[in-house]
């Protein structure tokens, strides 16, 4: 069902986007709105955030990307705990305009952890419909996943993180499902170990 309510909202997205009558403009708003409602009531995400997940999302629709990266020291991997769940995951976030990949997972890195880092390569780019990350989101998500080392800087705590660690792969602590799972990491693990390794993806 989700699958089918996020492919009603992009179509009618991109149909505003291209029409000119003003007819279907209304048409395909009521459709937004009606998929942003089924959307809430198939979840435990209520219609304000929900529909402020979109905003300022127009025009053709595509999916988002979300830049995570293993950086590891010491044969550990760098961890933070995000505010909003408690959790742990991988430092990351969304692509940003007028920036590369490498440039934004670099960037990512530092603010929430305070760590400068060297990127080694991308070892995955993950469907997140694809695998059980939770919870379900109503856009599709694509995950870019690197390898990198720490090249300076200190640990800064900021807005979004309340700590931040090294893990050993075999000890991680509870992860933040929504934007990473234990095979993530593993997967991490074994590219930086084996730089040789071909990037996987969905």
């Amino acid at each position: 069902m989700h699958e089918l309510i996020k492919e009603i909202r992009a179509l009618a997205q991109t149909g505003l986007h291209y029409t000119k009558d003003p007819f279907d403009r209304e048409r395909f708003e009521r459709l937004i709105a009606i998929a942003s409602e089924l959307f809430t009531s198939l979840s435990d995400t209520d219609l304000e955030s929900v529909e402020r997940f979109f905003i300022p999302e127009t025009g053709y629709a595509t999916p988002k990307v979300d830049l995570r990266a293993c950086v590891f020291r010491d044969d550990k991997v760098l961890l933070v705990k995000e505010r909003s769940d408690d959790l742990w995951a991988l430092p990351g976030g969304w692509a940003d305009q007028n920036e590369s990949p490498r440039e934004g997972i670099v960037r990512e890195i530092k603010e929430e952890s305070g760590f400068d880092a060297e990127i080694h390569s991308l070892y995955a780019i993950k469907d997140r419909d694809r695998n059980p990350y939770k919870p379900k989101y109503p856009v599709s998500l694509y995950k870019m996943f690197f390898t990198a080392t720490v090249t300076g800087g200190r640990p800064l705590e900021n807005l979004e993180v309340s700590e931040i660690g090294f893990f050993e792969e075999d000890d991680l602590p509870p992860l933040s499902e929504a934007r990473v799972l234990p095979p993530d990491i593993k997967e991490g693990f074994r590219a930086f170990r084996d730089q040789s390794r071909m990037c996987t993806f969905d």
